[in-house]
């Protein structure tokens, strides 16, 4: 916000779903019109702002099968790259001289609540984690029993087992694995029809998370988010800050 003093202002970092495309105007300006240090990130370290069919040609050529990209090596998977900008987003925003010097909120949904779980499991200045229908969960959910959450990691072979290389360098990417790192609050949203987050690769990160904790349970909800969960979580993150700025 504009004349906001120093150490004054919350931050909130807003991540994306799969695809790609340019960082969004509209959540930057959300975050500071509700009193917020806010920023908005697109996935894959971008030029924000150019013309549609740039981005289009990125989606359709090089990026095209980005989210099994290096899914052998635990160095060389693509989410490896993902994951670390978001401590990069988080260093900006902390070093701004209006950060209030305690509290950060990461949102997102789909692939983005994935990123929102890996963000609060690398960074131990996140508090509040706002992750719908989170993507990039359980991707060794094949080998219990379970289904796999997207993007499908690994692979299965012919005699129905997970490919052993892909699950091992999988581990170092599970938005799971991240969440029994985390400390920050969260809420989380669920869609039991959803067959591109199941929920039980949904659950499998929200039950390892330590901070207080909320869950939206949808019956009757796909891989969405919908406007009433779009309200549910801003409400829950003013309401975080709210709490963290009486302490």
């Amino acid at each position: 916000p504009k004349d906001a003093k120093a150490k004054s202002l919350p931050a909130i970092l807003w991540v994306h779903g799969a695809g790609v495309r340019s960082s969004a105007l509209g959540n930057a300006v959300k975050g500071a019109s509700n009193g917020m240090l806010s920023m908005d990130i697109n996935a894959h370290g971008l030029p924000n702002g150019k013309p549609a069919q740039y981005y289009k040609e990125l989606a359709d050529g090089k990026l095209k099968g980005y989210r099994q990209e290096g899914r052998e090596s635990r160095d060389k998977v693509y989410f490896r790259g993902m994951f670390l900008r978001l401590v990069r987003a988080i260093d900006f925003l902390t070093s701004q001289p209006e950060w209030d010097g305690k509290t950060v909120i990461v949102i997102g949904h789909s692939q983005g609540g994935g990123q929102a779980l890996a963000a609060g499991g690398l960074d131990d200045r996140v508090t509040f984690i706002a992750t719908g229908v989170p993507a990039i969960c359980d991707h060794s959910g094949r080998a219990a029993g379970r289904i796999n959450g997207w993007p499908k990691l690994v692979e299965t072979g012919a005699d129905g087992k997970p490919d052993p290389t892909q699950l091992e360098a999988a581990a170092y990417v599970d938005a799971v694995n991240f969440a029994t790192r985390a400390k920050a609050d969260a809420i989380m949203s669920v869609g039991f029809i959803d067959a591109v987050c199941p929920p039980s690769s949904c659950y499998a990160a929200y039950n390892q998370l330590k901070g207080k904790k909320q869950i939206i349970n949808k019956p009757l909800m796909g891989h969405a988010a919908p406007a009433d969960v779009h309200k549910a979580f801003f409400d829950a993150v003013l309401e975080h800050v709210k709490q963290r700025a009486d302490k």
